[in-house]
């Protein structure tokens, strides 16, 4: 029982009498090096808070991006927070009023997630806070729970996307980063959402030597085509909901470095996405 960790409210309260032995400690938990987003990040959530309306419920995903992301929308109104993952973002925009759960039909008054995954700041605000949940997996990923959310935004980072909007979130360059997750849950919840939609972003190249828009994977198929939404890079938006395999190639390789656009769309004819 570690004192360093917040009190958070949840589905069911533990009391001393529930264990059999306790071990005491006192260390910090565990927090992500803090890495500030750099003008290609900025530019990249610029895009992406614009599909954010008012009253949207937002689910963001790891890293510095989705974090970006919310850092973008200062200007919103009563918006709602149903995630895996809460960080340090949600702070601000609670404190702020931005983030105020009141047009959530279920969880009203609530940021729900399902771990904390930053600072001190965010572990101290998180204290015995009533405006914060932390709830289970079968709650916070369950699709009878998020069918409820009307104006879900699923809003997820990619290692790398190929031209018909299938999204590699595993493995890059040969190592595995990632594992398999629960971003495929809100994906298609967002999807499906009235109102919803399913946001990936990402730097479009790596330092400008390795495209991230990409012909074909080099990890496996985190999130398939079919539940491709809209992408989005320092360059703009794809929005690939209804379009067909040669129009998303088309809409990808517009969003992608342009450095790497004329090899994108050799390869696109090649395959038989795009004709010559």
């Amino acid at each position: 029982i570690n004192d360093q960790v917040p009190w958070t409210y949840c589905d069911r309260i533990l009391h001393a009498e529930d264990f059999s032995i306790a071990v005491q400690t006192s260390r910090a938990p565990a927090s992500p090096p803090r890495t500030e987003a750099g003008e290609i990040e900025r530019r990249v959530a610029a895009h992406a808070a614009a599909y954010v309306p008012d009253g949207a419920t937002l689910e963001t995903g790891l890293g510095s991006l989705p974090e970006a992301v919310m850092e973008q929308l200062r200007d919103r109104r009563d918006l709602g927070v149903h995630s895996g993952a809460l960080g340090d973002s949600i702070v601000d925009l609670m404190r702020g009023g931005i983030i105020t759960n009141s047009r959530k039909p279920i969880d009203a008054g609530r940021s729900i997630g399902g771990l904390l995954l930053g600072s001190p700041r965010l572990f101290e605000f998180a204290q015995r806070n009533p405006a914060l949940w932390l709830r289970s997996v079968e709650h916070t990923h369950d699709p009878r729970i998020l069918a409820q959310l009307p104006g879900f935004v699923a809003i997820n980072s990619a290692v790398e996307v190929d031209l018909t909007g299938q999204v590699n979130a595993e493995v890059a360059s040969g190592s595995y980063v990632g594992a398999v997750g629960g971003a495929l849950d809100f994906v298609r919840a967002a999807n499906q959402s009235p109102g919803g939609i399913s946001l990936v972003v990402l730097p479009s190249s790596v330092g400008g030597k390795r495209t991230r828009v990409v012909a074909q994977l080099s990890g496996p198929v985190a999130t398939p085509r079919s539940e491709a939404g809209v992408f989005v890079t320092e360059y703009g938006s794809a929005d690939l909901r209804g379009a067909s395999l040669a129009e998303r190639a088309r809409r990808m390789i517009a969003i992608a470095h342009p450095t790497f656009r004329e090899g994108l769309e050799r390869a696109a004819c090649e395959s038989g996405l795009l004709k010559g």
